[in-house]
Protein backbone atom coordinates (compact mmCIF):
# COMPACT_ATOMS: atom_id res chain seq x y z
CA UNK A 1 0.00 0.00 0.00
CA UNK A 2 1.29 3.26 -1.06
CA UNK A 3 -0.36 6.44 -0.97
CA UNK A 4 -0.04 10.23 -0.73
CA UNK A 5 -2.07 13.07 0.08
CA UNK A 6 -2.28 17.08 -1.50
CA UNK A 7 -4.30 19.45 -0.74
CA UNK A 8 -7.14 20.90 -3.82
CA UNK A 9 -8.06 24.18 -4.27
CA UNK A 10 -11.74 24.09 -5.14
CA UNK A 11 -14.74 26.71 -5.55
CA UNK A 12 -16.72 27.10 -2.69
CA UNK A 13 -15.28 25.83 -0.32
CA UNK A 14 -15.92 26.77 3.43
CA UNK A 15 -13.18 28.72 5.35
CA UNK A 16 -12.66 26.23 7.92
CA UNK A 17 -12.26 23.39 6.05
CA UNK A 18 -9.98 22.09 3.22
CA UNK A 19 -10.29 19.29 0.54
CA UNK A 20 -7.15 16.59 0.49
CA UNK A 21 -6.94 14.12 -2.41
CA UNK A 22 -5.64 10.88 -0.37
CA UNK A 23 -3.94 9.18 -3.65
CA UNK A 24 -4.01 5.26 -2.63
CA UNK A 25 -2.01 2.79 -5.36
CA UNK A 26 -3.57 -0.36 -4.32
CA UNK A 27 -1.65 -3.77 -4.16
CA UNK A 28 -5.07 -5.56 -3.39
CA UNK A 29 -6.75 -4.30 -6.29
CA UNK A 30 -3.69 -5.24 -8.75
CA UNK A 31 -4.31 -8.07 -11.76
CA UNK A 32 -8.15 -7.31 -11.61
CA UNK A 33 -10.09 -9.13 -14.79
CA UNK A 34 -10.93 -5.84 -15.72
CA UNK A 35 -7.23 -4.44 -16.20
CA UNK A 36 -8.45 -1.03 -14.40
CA UNK A 37 -6.70 1.45 -12.87
CA UNK A 38 -5.37 0.39 -9.39
CA UNK A 39 -4.49 4.12 -8.50
CA UNK A 40 -7.48 5.72 -6.53
CA UNK A 41 -8.26 9.32 -5.94
CA UNK A 42 -10.01 9.56 -2.93
CA UNK A 43 -11.36 13.14 -1.84
CA UNK A 44 -11.20 13.63 1.78
CA UNK A 45 -13.24 16.96 3.64
CA UNK A 46 -11.17 17.82 6.62
CA UNK A 47 -12.57 20.39 9.69
CA UNK A 48 -9.69 22.56 10.30
CA UNK A 49 -9.64 23.85 13.93
CA UNK A 50 -11.80 20.96 15.23
CA UNK A 51 -10.08 18.84 18.09
CA UNK A 52 -9.10 15.79 17.57
CA UNK A 53 -8.86 12.57 17.22
CA UNK A 54 -11.97 12.89 14.59
CA UNK A 55 -14.69 10.49 13.65
CA UNK A 56 -14.50 9.01 9.91
CA UNK A 57 -17.37 9.02 7.64
CA UNK A 58 -16.89 7.20 4.58
CA UNK A 59 -19.39 7.90 1.73
CA UNK A 60 -19.78 5.32 -1.06
CA UNK A 61 -21.58 5.85 -4.37
CA UNK A 62 -24.45 5.10 -6.06
CA UNK A 63 -23.56 2.95 -9.17
CA UNK A 64 -22.71 4.88 -12.05
CA UNK A 65 -21.40 7.63 -9.64
CA UNK A 66 -17.97 8.02 -7.73
CA UNK A 67 -16.90 9.98 -5.16
CA UNK A 68 -14.66 12.69 -6.20
CA UNK A 69 -17.51 13.34 -8.89
CA UNK A 70 -19.75 14.64 -5.62
CA UNK A 71 -17.59 18.07 -6.02
CA UNK A 72 -18.01 19.10 -9.53
CA UNK A 73 -19.63 22.69 -8.97
CA UNK A 74 -23.15 22.92 -9.53
CA UNK A 75 -24.79 26.27 -11.36
CA UNK A 76 -27.30 27.77 -8.26
CA UNK A 77 -26.86 25.10 -6.07
CA UNK A 78 -24.10 23.96 -4.03
CA UNK A 79 -22.83 20.38 -4.20
CA UNK A 80 -23.40 17.84 -1.20
CA UNK A 81 -20.01 18.24 0.51
CA UNK A 82 -20.56 22.28 0.34
CA UNK A 83 -23.64 21.29 2.22
CA UNK A 84 -21.70 19.14 4.89
CA UNK A 85 -19.33 21.80 5.62
CA UNK A 86 -22.14 24.83 5.98
CA UNK A 87 -23.88 22.42 8.05
CA UNK A 88 -20.93 21.31 10.06
CA UNK A 89 -19.94 24.91 10.68
CA UNK A 90 -23.40 25.91 11.62
CA UNK A 91 -23.00 22.94 14.74
CA UNK A 92 -26.38 20.88 12.81
CA UNK A 93 -23.65 18.14 12.19
CA UNK A 94 -20.79 16.31 14.29
CA UNK A 95 -17.42 17.43 13.03
CA UNK A 96 -16.13 14.81 11.57
CA UNK A 97 -13.11 13.78 8.23
CA UNK A 98 -15.60 12.79 5.54
CA UNK A 99 -13.21 10.66 2.68
CA UNK A 100 -16.09 10.30 -0.53
CA UNK A 101 -14.57 6.88 -2.04
CA UNK A 102 -13.13 6.45 -5.89
CA UNK A 103 -14.16 2.91 -6.53
CA UNK A 104 -14.70 2.82 -10.22
CA UNK A 105 -14.57 0.27 -12.45
CA UNK A 106 -14.96 -0.02 -16.12
CA UNK A 107 -18.02 -1.08 -15.78
CA UNK A 108 -19.41 1.57 -13.88
CA UNK A 109 -19.29 0.06 -10.23
CA UNK A 110 -17.78 -2.40 -7.78
CA UNK A 111 -20.69 -2.47 -5.11
CA UNK A 112 -17.78 -2.10 -2.82
CA UNK A 113 -17.40 -6.07 -2.27
CA UNK A 114 -14.79 -8.64 -3.73
CA UNK A 115 -15.15 -9.36 -7.26
CA UNK A 116 -13.25 -12.03 -9.08
CA UNK A 117 -13.88 -9.82 -12.00
CA UNK A 118 -13.90 -6.21 -10.60
CA UNK A 119 -11.17 -6.68 -7.65
CA UNK A 120 -11.47 -7.08 -4.11
CA UNK A 121 -12.95 -3.81 -3.12
CA UNK A 122 -14.15 -4.60 0.09
CA UNK A 123 -10.46 -5.66 1.22
CA UNK A 124 -9.53 -2.33 -0.53
CA UNK A 125 -11.48 -0.16 1.68
CA UNK A 126 -11.15 -2.03 4.81
CA UNK A 127 -7.70 -2.86 4.48
CA UNK A 128 -5.93 -0.62 2.89
CA UNK A 129 -7.63 2.98 2.31
CA UNK A 130 -8.78 3.19 6.14
CA UNK A 131 -5.76 1.99 7.27
CA UNK A 132 -4.21 4.46 5.38
CA UNK A 133 -5.94 7.69 6.16
CA UNK A 134 -5.63 6.84 10.00
CA UNK A 135 -2.08 7.24 9.62
CA UNK A 136 -2.62 10.69 7.52
CA UNK A 137 -5.55 12.31 9.23
CA UNK A 138 -5.86 11.90 13.62
CA UNK A 139 -9.25 9.85 13.86
CA UNK A 140 -10.71 8.41 16.35
CA UNK A 141 -9.16 4.74 16.78
CA UNK A 142 -12.63 2.90 18.34
CA UNK A 143 -14.84 1.64 15.56
CA UNK A 144 -17.83 3.32 17.22
CA UNK A 145 -17.03 6.59 15.30
CA UNK A 146 -16.66 5.10 11.85
CA UNK A 147 -19.33 5.59 9.92
CA UNK A 148 -20.06 3.75 6.30
CA UNK A 149 -23.13 5.78 4.29
CA UNK A 150 -24.32 5.59 1.04
CA UNK A 151 -27.40 5.03 -1.03
CA UNK A 152 -28.41 2.43 -3.83
CA UNK A 153 -25.49 0.62 -4.68
CA UNK A 154 -23.55 2.71 -1.93
CA UNK A 155 -26.42 1.75 0.37
CA UNK A 156 -25.60 -1.73 -0.18
CA UNK A 157 -22.22 -1.37 0.59
CA UNK A 158 -22.32 -0.21 3.47
CA UNK A 159 -24.59 -2.80 4.87
CA UNK A 160 -21.76 -5.16 3.31
CA UNK A 161 -19.27 -3.01 5.39
CA UNK A 162 -20.47 -2.93 8.29
CA UNK A 163 -21.38 -6.51 8.61
CA UNK A 164 -18.40 -8.36 7.88
CA UNK A 165 -16.15 -9.66 10.38
CA UNK A 166 -13.88 -7.95 11.48
CA UNK A 167 -15.42 -4.94 10.35
CA UNK A 168 -13.51 -1.48 10.80
CA UNK A 169 -17.14 0.40 10.80
CA UNK A 170 -18.98 0.19 13.81
CA UNK A 171 -21.84 2.27 12.57
CA UNK A 172 -23.69 2.46 8.62
CA UNK A 173 -26.48 4.57 6.88
CA UNK A 174 -27.84 2.54 4.26
CA UNK A 175 -30.62 5.16 2.49
CA UNK A 176 -32.32 2.86 -0.52
CA UNK A 177 -30.06 -0.40 -0.23
CA UNK A 178 -29.70 -2.75 -3.40
CA UNK A 179 -31.92 -5.68 -1.57
CA UNK A 180 -33.95 -8.65 -3.13
CA UNK A 181 -32.86 -8.84 -6.30
CA UNK A 182 -35.60 -10.52 -7.46
CA UNK A 183 -37.85 -7.60 -7.82
CA UNK A 184 -35.05 -4.62 -7.79
CA UNK A 185 -32.35 -6.88 -10.27
CA UNK A 186 -33.82 -9.13 -12.41
CA UNK A 187 -35.80 -6.78 -14.60
CA UNK A 188 -32.91 -5.75 -15.73
CA UNK A 189 -32.09 -8.77 -16.75
CA UNK A 190 -34.97 -9.24 -19.03
CA UNK A 191 -33.85 -5.98 -20.79
CA UNK A 192 -30.36 -7.20 -21.41
CA UNK A 193 -31.56 -10.82 -22.69
CA UNK A 194 -31.64 -9.84 -26.62
CA UNK A 195 -27.94 -8.65 -26.36
CA UNK A 196 -26.64 -10.93 -23.96
CA UNK A 197 -24.20 -12.80 -26.93
CA UNK A 198 -22.59 -9.13 -27.81
CA UNK A 199 -21.90 -8.91 -24.30
CA UNK A 200 -20.90 -12.49 -23.75
CA UNK A 201 -17.19 -11.54 -22.69
CA UNK A 202 -14.79 -9.52 -20.91
CA UNK A 203 -13.18 -8.65 -24.02
CA UNK A 204 -16.31 -8.16 -25.95
CA UNK A 205 -17.42 -5.51 -22.85
CA UNK A 206 -14.32 -3.74 -23.25
CA UNK A 207 -14.25 -3.01 -26.80
CA UNK A 208 -18.13 -2.06 -26.91
CA UNK A 209 -17.84 0.42 -24.26
CA UNK A 210 -14.56 1.68 -25.66
CA UNK A 211 -16.49 2.56 -29.25
CA UNK A 212 -19.43 4.87 -26.71
CA UNK A 213 -22.25 4.05 -29.17
CA UNK A 214 -23.88 1.45 -26.61
CA UNK A 215 -23.90 4.27 -24.14
CA UNK A 216 -26.40 6.61 -26.28
CA UNK A 217 -29.02 4.48 -26.48
CA UNK A 218 -32.17 4.59 -24.71
CA UNK A 219 -32.05 0.76 -22.55
CA UNK A 220 -27.88 1.43 -21.69
CA UNK A 221 -28.60 1.79 -18.33
CA UNK A 222 -30.44 -1.28 -17.14
CA UNK A 223 -28.26 -3.17 -20.07
CA UNK A 224 -25.01 -2.34 -18.19
CA UNK A 225 -26.57 -2.78 -14.70
CA UNK A 226 -27.12 -5.99 -15.66
CA UNK A 227 -23.54 -6.81 -16.77
CA UNK A 228 -22.24 -5.00 -13.80
CA UNK A 229 -24.15 -6.82 -11.11
CA UNK A 230 -23.17 -10.09 -12.70
CA UNK A 231 -19.49 -8.91 -12.98
CA UNK A 232 -19.80 -8.22 -8.74
CA UNK A 233 -22.31 -10.94 -7.70
CA UNK A 234 -21.32 -13.73 -9.96
CA UNK A 235 -18.12 -16.06 -10.25
CA UNK A 236 -16.53 -15.97 -13.99
CA UNK A 237 -16.14 -18.84 -16.34
CA UNK A 238 -12.42 -17.87 -17.61
CA UNK A 239 -13.38 -14.72 -19.23
CA UNK A 240 -16.93 -15.62 -19.83
CA UNK A 241 -19.86 -13.93 -18.07
CA UNK A 242 -22.64 -16.42 -16.45
CA UNK A 243 -25.76 -14.58 -16.71
CA UNK A 244 -28.62 -15.96 -13.97
CA UNK A 245 -31.45 -16.40 -16.65
CA UNK A 246 -31.66 -17.90 -20.35
CA UNK A 247 -31.68 -15.66 -22.89
CA UNK A 248 -33.98 -17.80 -25.11
CA UNK A 249 -36.87 -18.83 -22.65
CA UNK A 250 -35.99 -16.30 -19.86
CA UNK A 251 -35.93 -19.07 -17.12
CA UNK A 252 -33.74 -18.58 -14.29
CA UNK A 253 -30.22 -20.66 -14.24
CA UNK A 254 -30.74 -22.19 -10.45
CA UNK A 255 -27.50 -22.76 -9.36
CA UNK A 256 -25.99 -18.97 -10.80
CA UNK A 257 -28.98 -16.94 -9.51
CA UNK A 258 -27.82 -18.95 -6.24
CA UNK A 259 -24.53 -16.79 -6.47
CA UNK A 260 -26.51 -13.70 -6.72
CA UNK A 261 -28.99 -14.07 -3.56
CA UNK A 262 -26.09 -15.21 -1.56
CA UNK A 263 -25.08 -11.76 -2.21
CA UNK A 264 -28.35 -9.94 -1.60
CA UNK A 265 -28.75 -8.18 1.93
CA UNK A 266 -31.74 -9.67 2.56
CA UNK A 267 -29.58 -12.76 3.14
CA UNK A 268 -26.33 -11.95 3.76
CA UNK A 269 -27.65 -9.75 6.50
CA UNK A 270 -29.30 -12.45 8.84
CA UNK A 271 -26.61 -14.97 7.97
CA UNK A 272 -23.98 -11.68 9.59
CA UNK A 273 -26.33 -10.98 12.73
CA UNK A 274 -23.77 -11.73 15.28
CA UNK A 275 -21.08 -9.11 13.30
CA UNK A 276 -23.73 -6.61 13.81
CA UNK A 277 -23.51 -7.19 17.95
CA UNK A 278 -23.21 -3.62 19.29
CA UNK A 279 -23.46 -1.60 16.00
CA UNK A 280 -25.99 0.69 14.83
CA UNK A 281 -27.67 0.85 11.47
CA UNK A 282 -29.94 3.41 9.76
CA UNK A 283 -31.94 2.17 7.05
CA UNK A 284 -34.25 4.22 5.26
CA UNK A 285 -35.99 4.13 1.77
CA UNK A 286 -38.41 5.81 -0.26
CA UNK A 287 -41.98 4.89 -0.55
CA UNK A 288 -42.14 5.10 -4.03
CA UNK A 289 -38.04 3.76 -4.95
CA UNK A 290 -38.23 3.00 -8.54
CA UNK A 291 -36.50 0.13 -8.23
CA UNK A 292 -38.65 -2.03 -5.53
CA UNK A 293 -36.39 -1.25 -3.15
CA UNK A 294 -38.59 -0.82 -0.13
CA UNK A 295 -39.30 -4.41 -0.49
CA UNK A 296 -35.76 -5.50 0.68
CA UNK A 297 -35.88 -2.47 3.29
CA UNK A 298 -38.75 -3.77 4.96
CA UNK A 299 -37.34 -7.32 5.44
CA UNK A 300 -34.06 -5.85 6.32
CA UNK A 301 -35.91 -3.33 9.22
CA UNK A 302 -35.93 -5.59 12.54
CA UNK A 303 -32.14 -5.39 11.89
CA UNK A 304 -31.69 -1.68 11.77
CA UNK A 305 -31.16 0.56 15.04
CA UNK A 306 -33.61 3.09 12.91
CA UNK A 307 -35.79 2.36 10.05
CA UNK A 308 -38.48 5.25 8.28
CA UNK A 309 -39.68 5.15 4.79
CA UNK A 310 -39.99 8.50 3.04
CA UNK A 311 -42.70 10.25 0.60
CA UNK A 312 -40.16 9.73 -2.20
CA UNK A 313 -38.17 7.98 -4.80
CA UNK A 314 -35.11 6.52 -5.56
CA UNK A 315 -33.29 9.65 -6.52
CA UNK A 316 -32.77 13.46 -5.22
CA UNK A 317 -31.30 12.41 -1.37
CA UNK A 318 -29.38 14.81 -0.34
CA UNK A 319 -32.29 15.76 1.90
CA UNK A 320 -32.12 12.19 3.35
CA UNK A 321 -28.30 12.33 3.84
CA UNK A 322 -28.62 14.88 5.93
CA UNK A 323 -31.31 13.82 8.18
CA UNK A 324 -28.95 10.69 8.62
CA UNK A 325 -26.40 12.92 9.62
CA UNK A 326 -28.17 14.28 11.72
CA UNK A 327 -29.50 10.74 13.32
CA UNK A 328 -25.45 10.20 13.40
CA UNK A 329 -24.73 13.52 15.93
CA UNK A 330 -27.09 12.22 18.31
CA UNK A 331 -25.55 9.00 18.41
CA UNK A 332 -22.39 10.02 18.61
CA UNK A 333 -23.24 12.80 21.29
CA UNK A 334 -24.90 9.94 23.62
Amino acid sequence: MDYKTHELALPGLEKNFSVKNHVLKSRILKGNALGDETTKHNFVLEPQGAKGPLPLVVHLSGYYGNGPQGFNQKTLEDNFPQILMKLTANKKLAPAVHVFVDAMTGVGGSQFINSDACGNYSDYIQKELVPSLHKEFSLQKDSRYHCVMGASSGGYGALHHVSVKDSVFGVAIALAPDSYFQASLLPDFYKLSPYMSEFSDLKKIKKILAEGAWQKKKNFFPVINAIAMTLCYSKLSGDKLRFPIDAKTGELKEKIWQEFLEKDPVNFIPARQKNLKNKALYLAVGLYDDFHLFFGARRLKDFATHYSEFPGTHYGLNEQKIEALKWLKALWSK
